[in-house]
């Protein structure tokens, strides 16, 4: 049933996005289908440690951001990008020291999708706040809807006779 659960779960979360202006489904959908695991208990783990890595990443993207604008010199692409790059590892440090070594790839992949591809908006801010709220609103619809109890509902249509 996970597999159906995962396709209700993005279903939703594209149907959410349609009502968001700032929202971008994909990160929704993607948080729901990472957070459909075997057990609740599973379930729960891998939202609590997309939530707190996408915080994290987002944070430290905008902030680097700003920093980055007060320092010219940082545009040339190979010192940016040398920057960057160096950047991850404080933030791996930081992802051992607070004890979410799960969630390590996620915050280098947040801070990058922040700082590499948002680093002209006028306002980067903007689209942090969107990504933290688009991963929340997957996490939970993929709680929520591995929450369902699919295999009852399976074995009732199933074992009812047809007409």
């Amino acid at each position: 049933m996970r597999t159906w659960k995962t396709v209700i779960s993005v279903f939703i979360c594209f149907m959410i996005g349609e009502l968001r202006i700032d929202g971008i489904p994909f990160y929704s959908a993607i948080a729901a289908i990472l957070c459909i695991q075997k057990t609740m208990s599973d379930s729960y783990k891998e939202g609590k440690k997309r939530e707190i890595a996408t915080i994290i990443g987002a944070i430290i993207g905008v902030i680097y951001l700003y920093i980055e604008r007060l320092i010219p010199s940082i545009q040339y692409n190979f010192l940016r990008y040398s920057l960057l790059s160096l950047l991850l590892i404080p933030i791996i440090q930081l992802s051992r020291m607070i004890k979410q070594e799960d969630g390590t790839f996620l915050m280098c992949v947040v801070f990058l999708s922040v700082t590499v591809n948002h680093n002209l908006d006028s306002n980067p801010i903007n689209f942090a706040i969107a990504r933290v709220i688009d991963t929340s609103i997957g996490i939970l619809i993929g709680i929520l809807v591995n929450h369902l109890p699919f295999d009852k509902i399976r074995k009732a249509i199933s074992s009812h006779p047809s007409t």
